[in-house]
């Protein structure tokens, strides 16, 4: 019982910790940058286990990339049009929505045994086309864009996606072997998105306390926005897509890299706008914990009966 609560735990004890101790924040700043570094680190590991070969661009893909989009323009339209007044919220509806997949997404799908090649082709898709499509996207809803902000994007994709995708494939051909080591190192990719957890929950603190005069029913209404665009992630990416492939679109378009969108918000938006992605790591991570339980409590169970008709079959004899 209790190995089915590990890996909830290393999800929901860092976000408290994070809470308790907001002076971590600290650790994204530069030239800490603590949360880039473990992302790139992951995307390292799990690229090391995928081939060129596995990166097939299939339709679901193009649906999440579409999904993605409409899930940042259509809540953000949908509030203009409703609460003309309330830019705050509409504004928190679309860097939610439009935030692409989490770099620690195929992270999870290998943690759930799904089809890691699916997921990083997920992931390769959606945050190049949603980076590009911001070029054209943020202006229009922020108004305020400069050719600078262009060349931050284009270089955090490199960082966060080429770069460990590339240093990969490198050290792959180098030492063949290298594709064993995520499976080795399972429970240090865990470790290290535990402890970007720790450091999101402790910038989420941090901004309360800078800001102790912020509305309550605004942040609980960014909060329950941003709740509603990650069930319907989640939920969409299961029921849209192919039954074989339900799992791992769930997955690629409800995990989001929010570090990213949050960013964005903080620049573009304000610190209450960036509340909405900030809100979302908890509602994906609660999904993520959930989903960890379930799989490992049934892995358990599977092999407790293995072990009891083994036992049985043996008696028999």
């Amino acid at each position: 019982m209790w190995k089915t609560l590990i890996r909830p735990a290393m999800i929901f004890v860092p976000f408290a910790a994070g809470v308790i101790f907001p002076q971590a924040h600290v650790l994204n700043d530069p030239p800490i940058n603590a949360v880039r570094y473990c992302l790139i680190t992951m995307v390292f590991l799990s690229c090391l286990q995928m081939r060129l070969g596995d990166l097939k661009i299939r339709k679901e893909h193009w649906m999440i990339l579409g999904l993605n989009l409409l899930m940042g323009i259509a809540p953000y339209a949908l509030f203009r049009v409703l609460m003309p007044d309330e830019k705050v919220l509409a504004l928190a509806a679309f860097f939610v929505g439009i935030t692409p997949t989490a770099t620690a997404a195929p992270v999870v799908v290998a943690f759930l045994n799904g089809r890691i090649g699916f997921a990083l082709t997920g992931f390769t898709i959606t945050n190049v086309g949603v980076s590009l499509s911001l070029l054209v996207l943020l202006p229009l809803v922020a108004n305020n864009f400069t050719m600078a902000f262009a060349g931050n994007v284009a270089w955090t994709l490199v960082q966060v996606l080429v770069f460990p995708f590339v240093l990969a494939m490198l050290v792959r051909g180098i030492y063949p072997p290298a594709q064993q080591w995520p499976k080795r190192a399972k429970t240090f990719s865990f470790s290290l998105w535990s402890f970007t957890l720790f450091v999101l929950a402790s910038i989420a603190r941090q901004h309360f306390i800078d800001n102790p005069d912020e509305s309550f029913l605004r942040v609980l209404a960014v909060a329950g926005i941003s709740l509603a665009i990650c069930i319907l992630n989640f939920t969409l990416g299961k029921q849209l897509s192919s039954k074989r492939y339900s799992r791992e679109s769930s997955q690629i378009l409800g995990q989001k890299n929010t570090t990213f969108s949050m960013y964005l918000a903080l620049h573009y938006a304000g610190a209450l706008v960036a509340m909405g992605p900030i809100f979302y790591v908890l509602w994906h991570n609660c999904w993520n914990a959930w989903q960890m339980y379930s799989y490992d409590r049934r892995k358990l169970k599977r092999a407790r009966k293995q072990e009891q008709a083994k036992a049985a079959s043996s008696g028999r004899k």
